[in-house]
């Protein structure tokens, strides 16, 4: 495989060396799922893959998809009813079988879905760097955040290039399975056909609710959906009191000042007003760098506001990371900012000193600041006009958004 990779080498443009093609990045991320598989493999290592492969069997029998199973799996299931349908294909298989083509899914899906931004082949190799260490994360936990993350992604590439109907899918999908998704409902304000759009969303949504009955009855999926919502609830309240790690925003700034009690109303407030800032800008909705910036935007406020949030959730952030450092003007702030975050990312604390690092939440929940600082960069680069200037000289991709 490698020495297909070199080979191409010899079909690059004069003057670019082999890791300047998409190609070898596509090679790296393999090769990062191989090795993490391979060494779940050695050491027995498929808890979170069980956990989700189960769920297809507890559907199977109309068994509780939110309940501990402690002879098969630690922990318990926290995605939607309707992952226990996308898990399936994986499930039938043997597990060493399934967790393999699990993370090839799920890394050749996030990485063809970041092929779809509309960016010029190097900053699509440069965004495919940078998200090296959260692919890390992600591969090592056996995780669907890079899954989900490309369906975030999708929602907004497809409507870019015409395909409301995919696009609606992609955002309803994403919801059903983790909830982060539905922030892709802002891209509705890119859409020239609105009432087709919000149609798509409507017609997906009954057809994504009711999938799970195909295979159990209905009012075992009624129910699923209720126990969703309060191992969801369960989950929080963990995470807020202490129970867990919560390296949300708020999880950061509750460990900053150790006040347990600073309630996750008041930043959500704040983030939600913060998040919806760019929007006062009509006249930018159909730039390109507008769009990318709002996609950005979307890619990293549902990780960085979520108290369920995990340090392999953040390979949905890192590509909203990568979005922004592509398109930023400003040469000191990428300099600054961009290492700051991929060296706390590594996190190298639970690394190097676990127990440390247990004991101490702020060591943890640092994570999520250098992203907080990337975020309000965002927001502040789309909502004042200071950020365009450069951008009226520059020829603005086409960029058709109807449905």
């Amino acid at each position: 495989m490698l020495n297909y990779f070199l080979a191409t080498n010899q079909s690059l443009p004069s003057g670019r060396k082999f890791y300047q093609d998409n190609r070898f990045v596509l090679f790296i991320w393999v090769l990062i799922t191989l090795i993490f598989v391979i060494d779940s493999w050695i050491t027995h290592r498929y808890n979170n893959y069980l956990i989700f492969e189960n769920t297809f069997r507890n559907l199977l029998h109309e068994r509780s998809l939110y309940a501990n199973y402690p002879a098969y799996h630690d922990d318990s299931n926290h995605y939607g009813p309707v992952f226990s349908v996308l898990i399936a294909p994986f499930a039938i298989f043997h597990n060493w079988i399934g967790l393999l083509l699990w993370n090839l899914f799920n890394c050749f899906f996030l990485f063809k879905a970041v092929q779809t931004l509309p960016l010029t082949e190097d900053q699509k190799i440069a965004v495919g760097y940078i998200a090296i260490p959260c692919l890390i994360e992600s591969m090592l936990n056996q995780q669907f955040n890079a899954g989900a993350g490309a369906l975030m992604v999708l929602s907004y590439t497809l409507l870019n290039k015409d395909k409301g109907i995919w696009s609606a899918l992609c955002i309803v999908l994403g919801t059903f399975i983790k909830l982060y998704g539905i922030v892709g409902l802002v891209f509705f304000f890119f859409s020239r056909n609105k009432l087709s759009f919000v149609l798509w969303l409507l017609l997906w949504s009954v057809v994504i609710f009711l999938l799970p009955m195909l295979i159990a009855s209905p009012g075992y999926v009624l129910h699923s959906y209720v126990d969703w919502k309060n191992s969801l609830m369960s989950k929080n309240m963990v995470n807020v009191l202490g129970g867990g790690i919560d390296i949300s925003i708020m999880g950061f700034f509750r460990a900053l000042f150790n006040e347990k009690n600073i309630p996750n109303f008041l930043l959500l407030s704040l983030g939600a007003l913060l998040f919806s800032l760019p929007f006062i800008n009509l006249s930018r909705f159909k730039k390109n760098r507008f769009q990318l910036m709002i996609l950005s935007s979307v890619l990293i406020f549902p990780v960085l506001f979520s108290t369920g949030a995990e340090d392999c959730t953040f390979i949905i952030s890192i590509i909203g990371v990568g979005v922004w450092y592509v398109k930023e003007k400003n040469e000191v702030m990428k300099r600054i900012l961009l290492p700051i975050l991929l060296l706390i990312t590594c996190n190298f604390p639970l690394l190097l000193f676990p127990v440390f690092a247990k004991s101490h939440p702020l060591s943890l929940a640092i994570i999520s600041f250098p992203y907080f600082l990337v975020w309000l960069r965002i927001i502040y680069s789309a909502t004042y006009n200071s950020f365009w200037y450069a951008e009226e000289t520059e020829p603005e991709m086409v960029t058709a958004l109807a449905d």
